[in-house]
């Protein structure tokens, strides 16, 4: 069973959204989840004046804001601002606040760009996708005085491609994995190049990718099955409503044109079957 935890301070209405991120807390110790959930981003969570002004005004934390916002003027050590935070409720235990600062300290000595790149790899879990991107950049533009290997590389260029597909597209994303998998020789990498290229329509590209790296059929069709079960479950929603209103045209005694509607829409769908499998 687990403990009891007793709130501290007020439980605000009003939410409060957390730096660089889609998380919203109400409270102390929704705030002390979010950082233990997501230490690579407690320096964006908690060097914030905003953040020390809501504990105060929202939480009724006046004491502790003080103390937080008095960390973030002097600049002090991101595990002094988590341990101010911590000791504002019972969310945890001193030997558990111990073990988390320890735990921050830990990565802070190691390597910048295990740093960075954890912090981008947070980002992109939290679909903040621009400063994951941001993050991924200056890692591959900064590669080699950061001592990143060949396979890292690769890796650091998937994750980007994956946040390019919510940014750019299909396009950009499709050049990040081909580079991952010539770096990292992941099939993760390989097959996430080849249905970037086919979602963006780079259907010569595909084939000729099939060449290059030799991808057996069976690999073929189930990268196309992917795509097409994909568009499909996409145009469900639009092709329900199409034949919802396709049923009103019969049940109104407009024949004609509903025998036009289910017409197009067949011939629709096997063009997307043809386009997919080509």
């Amino acid at each position: 069973m687990g403990k009891m935890i007793v709130t501290e301070g007020n439980y605000s209405k009003k939410s409060y959204l957390l730096k660089n991120s889609k998380l919203s807390i109400h409270s102390i110790e929704e705030l002390c989840y979010c950082i233990i959930k997501n230490p690579e981003l407690c320096e964006d969570f908690l060097y914030d004046r905003d953040l020390a002004t809501f504990m105060d005004e929202e939480l009724g934390l006046r004491e502790r804001a003080n103390l937080l916002a008095d960390c973030i003027e002097r600049d002090a050590p991101l595990k002094d601002l988590a341990t101010v935070v911590f000791c504002s409720c019972d969310y945890l235990v001193r030997e558990e606040i111990e073990d988390f600062v320890e735990e921050l300290s830990r990565a802070e000595r190691s390597e910048k760009w295990i740093r960075i790149k954890n912090k981008a790899d947070s980002y992109l879990s939290l679909e903040n996708y621009k400063n994951a991107v941001i993050n991924y950049r200056s890692l591959v533009k900064d590669a080699g005085n950061l001592g990143i290997t060949s396979e890292n590389l690769g890796d650091i260029y998937h994750n980007m491609g994956i946040a390019f597909l919510h940014t750019e597209g299909f396009e950009t994303a499709a050049e990040c994995f081909r580079m991952a998998y010539e770096m990292n020789n992941r099939e993760e990498s390989l097959e996430s190049y080849l249905l970037a290229l086919k979602f963006a329509e780079r259907n010569e590209e595909f084939k000729t990718a099939l060449e290059v790296y030799d991808i057996p059929e069976k690999t073929v069709e189930r990268l196309r099955s992917a795509v097409l079960h994909t568009e499909l479950e996409a145009s469900d929603e639009a092709e329900l409503y199409e034949l919802g209103e396709a049923e009103k045209l019969l049940k109104s005694g407009r024949t004609e044109e509903f025998y036009d509607t289910v017409a197009r829409m067949t011939a629709e769908m096997k063009e997307q079957y043809i386009k997919y499998n080509e």
